[in-house]
């Protein structure tokens, strides 16, 4: 491009004839004929990392993190960046966990939140509150708010940090066009609010093998996933679909995603999400650095009150400390004691009459993780016993759950009865059965082995026992044969599977009926296995024949 050409684009850019994603482009290919050596960061953008947020007429959660992220040479314009999300521009595409690993987060920043309706009226704004050291920040809104849609916007007032403000200001110091600390909204997200007489249904879904074709069979597999964008990420045939009909099915019912992920994939994963057409409420990642963090704190106070370590003898003491050093380790890798926390905390903002769908998988702990929750909602394990149980609790030879996050989750089981009474609000619990995980049989097994020798699941009122089935195409005809979905949503999620991979093969008709033939369903949903088995087996016939295959079905 010559000179006389960009002087000539930008004055079409400043009488509004190129958009801003227009220049954008027309950026990048100058940026393709740049020496790597070239390109550099012309400053950072403060900005707040956060998804959405389901809560009740009466109770709402905002989370999120603030930090400052790199602005490249070619986002030279605030309409280039989209606050909602959190990128620039085409960033979407090429963002991946490795490039915000390094994201710097600002400490203790001072925030506000405010909320407004579809017509941009403000509704609800916040008195200032201070985030952690992390960046990491919750603003409970307690006001009430009519059961809809909202989006908020994250305010930065300033830091509470010493060291940030020195930082800031000797930044500033360098770079006196920055912005950093001159943009006052640094952050927006969705807000969708549930009357408190909802009754309809909730779905909850783990991520790795429930949603997304993770590798997580091995070391190298899991450590691929920090560096792969949004684009090089598989799901497992079908479940962008199954969302997508259980939402429509069910007028628009919530969907909010766990991941025991940690924090740093949230951006590519919200990308990812939408990249596969679902909508979500909200989405929780672990946050890794509170568990070290929580060790370090651990010392610190045992060195400073040895007296409180040893009041019970030196063995106990040993005991203790043994088990807690154990279990800090473990829950780096463990999903049990994170995800029943972040279950029961959800829970302090749903409706009680609401009916939770709970889609897991059998790699980890899902299953028993769903079976507890049900348990602490029924008040069949409350208080100490509550308490003690799950800091004894090994499962499959881990001890995942330290004293500390034991007392936590007995808090928020006497907080959930206060509001909900002894409620089970499960109304069904569905396992992807893969085959690098246990069995239906060994999985049932598993459980029970964990379950106080007093307590019969079978023989325990209003508790729904999970359903190990076969990914999508399971999950789609069980909660058919609920009445969840439609009997032509359920043909959309088989018929999407088709020419779809999964573990090195495409899937085909013949691929369909083998998967339809095996897998695990319940008894009141046996027919409706058959009937798709039935359609399959003659959509293979037909097609061995040269007639329409399955996509050819209405």
């Amino acid at each position: 491009m010559s000179p006389g050409e960009g002087v000539a684009n930008s004055l079409e850019f400043a009488r509004g004839r190129l958009s801003p994603t227009e220049r954008l482009g027309e950026s990048l290919e100058n940026e393709k004929k740049t020496k790597p050596s070239e390109i550099r960061l012309k400053d950072k953008k403060r900005i707040a990392i956060c998804g959405g947020s389901l809560g009740r007429e009466n109770r709402l959660l905002v989370r999120g993190q603030l930090v400052d992220v790199g602005v490249p040479n070619y986002a030279d314009a605030d309409d280039v960046w989209d606050v909602l999300t959190g990128f620039f521009v085409g960033e979407e595409h090429q963002i991946t966990p490795f490039k915000d690993f390094s994201l710097a987060p600002v400490r203790k920043p001072i925030l506000a939140i405010e909320v407004f309706d579809t017509k941009e009226k403000k509704v609800f704004e916040s008195s200032p509150f201070i985030g952690n050291s992390d960046g990491f920040f919750s603003c409970e809104i307690q006001k009430k708010l009519k059961a809809g849609k909202y989006f908020f916007h994250v305010i930065f007032k300033g830091s509470d940090s010493y060291r940030q403000y020195t930082q800031d200001i000797a930044y500033l110091n360098l770079n006196e066009n920055s912005d950093i600390t001159k943009s006052t909204i640094v952050g927006k997200g969705k807000i969708r609010i549930l009357s408190e007489k909802y009754d309809s249904y909730l779905t909850t879904s783990d991520i790795d093998q429930t949603y997304l074709a993770t590798e997580i069979g091995s070391g190298k597999g899991m450590f691929s996933t920090i560096f792969e964008t949004p684009d090089e990420k598989f799901y497992l045939p079908g479940m962008p679909e199954l969302y997508q009909v259980l939402r429509n099915d069910t007028e628009d019912s919530p969907l909010c995603f766990i991941s025991a992920s940690p924090h740093f994939f949230r951006r590519t994963m919200l990308a990812t999400i939408h990249a596969h057409g679902i909508e979500t409420e909200s989405l929780h990642l672990k946050y890794l650095e509170g568990t070290v963090r929580g060790v370090l704190d651990k010392i610190t106070s045992t060195l400073t009150r040895p007296d409180k370590l040893f009041r019970e003898g030196l063995k106990p003491a040993l005991d203790r400390t043994g088990k807690f050093f154990k279990s800090s380790y473990q829950s780096l890798f463990d999903q049990l004691s994170y995800k029943l926390t972040i279950l029961l905390q959800d829970r302090l903002y749903q409706p009680t009459k609401c009916k939770e769908i709970l889609l897991g998988d059998n790699t980890e702990s899902d299953y028993l993780i769903f079976t507890l929750y049900q348990l602490i909602l029924l008040g069949v394990l409350q208080g100490t016993e509550l308490e003690n149980f799950l800091y004894k609790l090994n499962f499959l030879g881990r001890d995942a759950v330290t004293r500390d996050n034991a007392r936590k989750i007995a808090d928020l089981a006497r907080e959930i009865t206060n509001i909900h009474g002894n409620k089970n609000s499960v109304f069904a619990v569905l396992i992807n059965e893969t085959s690098i995980g246990p069995n239906a049989n060994q999985m049932r097994q598993n459980v029970y082995h964990a379950m106080p020798s007093s307590l019969n699941l079978l023989k325990l009122k209003n508790f729904t026992m999970f359903e190990p089935t076969s990914g999508a195409l399971g999950f789609a005809t069980i909660l058919h044969a609920l009445g969840v979905i439609e009997f032509d949503s359920l043909l959309t999620v088989l018929k999407s599977m088709l020419g779809k991979w999964f573990h090195g093969v495409v899937v085909d008709e013949k691929f369909l009926l083998k998967t339809a033939q095996a897998m695990n369903v319940p008894e009141y949903a046996q027919k409706h296995k058959d009937l798709i088995a039935g359609i399959l087996t003659q959509c293979v016939a037909e097609t061995e024949v040269g007639h329409p295959s399955l996509t050819k079905i209405d």
